[in-house]
């Protein structure tokens, strides 16, 4: 069952040997577990804090933290010995590292993030989340060092079970051949045309479709059916992306598989319509007048 708390204090100080951090909540009614700000004493290394301050009126240390919970987009906020203010926007923001630092040199770095109302964890067992955006990111703790990376632009993001984040996002063109689908994505910023991993990526993929397509028009994803095993329903593919391994039982279970129709030779992938139970469908590599787009794709970490 949900409850509300209503928070009369401005922040609760938490000490961990020689580290203080701070959950900030702003004055009123919250459900557990949602937004609140974070203070560490540190700064960010990202960026030159000594010109991008320049020209900043100093604030409180509550205004300048107050304005960034306030925000929608704001994901962190530093404030330098002066008392001047600079906030971190989710959309205009791919990486950030923060590095602690000593209180006695004035600096302090403010994390959007999540907890539970009633949470003052220990400093070393915190996990912080950007919640901003569509989908939650972790802060990654190595030491004294936070990282926070994220896709570009409004690319979707997945962390693969052997541990590798990808990104990806589809495009809506009508190419007709795997080679140019292959050579659209490194014309549009040096990506890859994208292999498929898992059944949330596939669904993400069949749900960018547009509801007037075909049911046999789709996107190109990354997969050639070795020459060995051309023309048969075989699920030997090769993938090219770098990031991408295959797995075999994946495409049992979600392709709908020939290797040929009446004559033609259909040795790669579209995510479509496919037969009931099946969003891939194996397809001639050229000359496909039903192909309306691709997914792109780059490895994260």
């Amino acid at each position: 069952m949900k409850f509300v708390v209503l928070i009369l204090l401005a922040s609760i100080g938490c000490v961990n040997g020689e580290m203080n951090f701070y959950f900030y909540f702003h004055c009123l009614v919250l459900y557990p577990g949602q937004q609140k700000m974070m203070k560490i004493f540190g700064k960010v290394l990202d960026v030159d804090l000594d010109e991008v301050t320049i020209g900043l009126e100093p604030v409180s240390n509550f205004k300048c933290v107050d304005d960034c919970f306030q925000t929608d987009g704001c994901i962190l906020v530093f404030m330098n010995s002066g008392g001047k203010c600079f906030s971190f926007d989710f959309n205009s923001t791919k990486k950030l590292t923060v590095v602690e630092t000593k209180r006695e040199e004035g600096l302090m770095v403010a994390f959007k993030t999540r907890f539970l109302l009633d949470q003052c964890p220990a400093y070393d067992d915190m996990d912080l989340l950007v919640t901003v955006g569509e989908d939650p990111i972790p802060w990654i703790k190595n030491g004294n060092m936070y990282t926070f990376e994220k896709c570009v632009r409004d690319w979707k993001m997945y962390t693969r079970e052997n541990g590798v984040t990808v990104c990806m996002q589809t495009f809506k063109e009508e190419i007709y051949s795997l080679v140019n689908a292959i050579k659209r994505c490194d014309e549009l910023g040096g990506y890859k045309l994208t292999g498929v991993q898992s059944k949330e990526e596939l669904q993400w993929i069949f749900d960018r479709r547009t509801s007037t397509w075909h049911k046999n028009s789709g996107f190109w994803i990354n997969a050639k059916r070795l020459e060995e095993y051309s023309r048969m329903n075989d699920t030997h593919f090769n993938i090219t992306d770098g990031y991408t391994t295959l797995d075999q039982e994946f495409y049992r279970k979600f392709a709908d598989l020939s290797g040929s129709n009446i004559g033609i030779i259909e040795d790669c992938l579209l995510v479509c319509n496919a037969a009931p139970g099946f969003l891939i469908n194996d397809i001639q590599c050229s000359d496909y007048t039903y192909a309306k787009g691709f997914v792109c794709g780059y490895q994260l970490v």
